[in-house]
């Protein structure tokens, strides 16, 4: 019963355990046997004899969470056909012909690379870096999710991310709710998008939340007519903070070394209830010597408090308002963004009907940047993806 146990545990098909193993320095050695079976000539296809040499080989099998190893030592399986003349070598399943690993083995390092990095993985199993690499990607497809076993995502986060910024680009389509990443394509074109779309492996989502690029939004609504659009909120806020920046270089009192900088962007752009009281002073201060500068200060926290209403009728009537108010008397950066807004009021109300940000995408594309640092770069587009 025990030998039974121990061999469906360790996935040996094939094999039987021969007794319940020897103990070494890092973990155990289990030796198996192949079941009897009959085995095929592959030239004459007449019945072979065994042809036993009593070699064995030792195989790095599994890693259990105690830290230690689990080997096998397996027969070297001869067979010779009396016919023929012939002598071969029988393989298993599972047991490559030339390697001191099993397939499961290569199968859990694969496994233990999602969420950590290859040195981090070969560090605690001691198997070189390149190895584990080699090993992802022979069985990461295998891993991957499988759109038939999952139902439909409702909603989807839409963005793209550089392999090489300036180069080369691809589409990322992500579950909104779990964080999945279903899809990615090459490229950022109109004509890419489309493809990306077209090889979506679900039927179309409800709601896609996007950045504020027409060219992506609108090829959204060519593929998918009745799915609704949310402008990301972050995007939105983006538009006000970057002007923010260009006022603050523009001011007699704009930082040059990198530490006043942080700390004037910070005045500027963190929420006034998250500001120190001595910082609130200095921002006062500030904005009393800028009068173009509190105008666009003064415009994003009334439109950051359009974000806070609970419905979306309220929301639509404050922003109305605010348009109407800053279209004629803000100034001149923001009276732009009023226009830009205003082209994107659909996407950006549908935020109060669905809740939905691109929030989860972008911190993907902040592990892709660190995936693509810590790699020095991934020439191979196809695995990049995978990964």
């Amino acid at each position: 019963m025990y030998k039974q146990f121990t061999t469906d545990i360790l996935h040996l098909q094939n094999f039987r355990l021969t007794h319940q193993g020897e103990r070494v320095q890092n973990g155990w050695i289990l030796d198996v046997e192949p079941y009897p079976q009959t085995h095929i000539c592959p030239l004459c296809f007449q019945c072979s004899t065994n042809h036993e040499r009593g070699k064995r080989r030792v195989l790095r099998h599994a890693w259990v969470s105690t830290g230690e190893n689990i080997y096998l030592r397996i027969p070297v399986h001869r067979q010779r056909c009396d016919d023929c003349g012939i002598t071969w070598t029988v393989e298993w399943p599972g047991i490559p012909a030339r390697s001191k690993v099993t397939a499961h083995f290569k199968k859990m390092i694969a496994r233990k690379c999602n969420g950590h990095t290859f040195e981090a993985v070969a560090k605690e199993m001691g198997v070189p870096p390149s190895t584990v690499a080699h090993w992802f990607y022979e069985y990461a497809r295998e891993a991957l999710a499988r759109p038939e076993n999952y139902e439909a995502p409702t909603a989807l986060c839409m963005d793209e991310f550089a392999h090489k910024k300036g180069h080369h680009y691809s589409v990322a389509l992500m579950d909104a709710h779990t964080g999945h990443v279903w899809q990615t394509h090459p490229g950022k074109s109109r004509e890419a998008i489309q493809e990306a779309l077209k090889q979506y492996p679900f039927e179309a989502p409800n709601v896609v939340a996007t950045d504020l690029v027409p060219g992506m939004v609108n090829t959204i609504q060519e593929i998918w007519p009745e799915t609704a659009l949310v402008a990301d909120k972050f995007h939105v806020i983006q538009l006000f903070t970057k002007a923010l920046d260009r006022a603050r270089k523009l001011d007699q009192n704009y930082a040059t070394n990198h530490k006043e900088i942080r700390h004037q962007r910070r005045l500027l752009m963190t929420k006034p209830e998250k500001l120190k009281p001595d910082e609130k002073e200095i921002l006062q201060e500030w904005l009393k010597q800028n009068e173009d500068l509190k105008k666009q200060y003064e415009a994003l926290q009334d439109f950051r408090s359009i974000y806070e209403n609970e419905n979306v009728q309220q929301a639509k009537a404050e922003l109305e308002a605010w348009c109407r108010y800053y279209l004629t008397e803000g100034a001149g950066a923001t009276k732009k963004i009023v226009k830009t807004i205003l082209q994107w009021k659909d996407p950006i109300l549908n935020y109060f009907r669905f809740r939905l940000t691109n929030a989860k995408l972008e911190g993907t594309n902040n592990l892709i940047k660190t995936l693509k640092r810590r790699s020095f770069g991934c020439p191979n587009l196809e695995k990049f993806d995978m990964r």
